[in-house]
């Protein structure tokens, strides 16, 4: 099945979003999220120091189903095919959005290539079907607007 992917702006500040996973893919989520002023939150049984020093909430345990509740969206960065489609199983029956980690067949949302500057947003997305094009192609408007407004100042 085809997917296809409404490119929104959604308010997540202030909201739960739940990171299920503790390595270096986990940490590149925390990393983008972190910016919106969400409330992240991790669950995984292990946890690298980098996303212990990110300064979210870690809970150093197996993921359960009951973890759920009470968040906007999560993200699977588990990389264990079988748990993440548990995952994402779960996550629909408990009304949370869901996004695994490099699995856009599970996906009820992607990330777009972000660029912002002050209240200017960019977002490029490919339809999870070619991420390194949609990041070059940010890349690319990016550097125009800000040659843009080097030339106007």
């Amino acid at each position: 099945m085809e997917r296809n992917f409404l490119p929104i702006s959604i308010d997540i500040s202030c909201s739960k979003i739940l990171i299920i996973g503790g390595g270096q893919s986990a940490l590149k989520k925390i990393k983008i999220l972190q910016r919106s002023g969400a409330n992240l939150e991790v669950v995984a049984e292990n946890i690298i120091d980098e996303v212990y020093a990110s300064g979210v909430v870690c809970y150093r345990k197996s993921y359960e189903k009951s973890d759920l509740i009470g968040y906007l969206m999560l993200y699977s960065c588990t990389n264990n095919e079988t748990l993440d489609r548990q995952i994402a199983q779960d996550g629909r029956e408990a009304g949370v959005l869901v996004n695994i980690h490099d699995n856009p067949a599970l996906c009820q949302f992607v990330s777009p290539a972000i660029y912002q500057d002050g209240n200017i947003s960019v977002a490029v997305s490919s339809n999870a079907e070619n991420v390194y094009e949609a990041i070059r192609l940010r890349n690319l408007i990016q550097e125009y607007l800000e040659n843009l407004k080097n030339t106007q100042v």
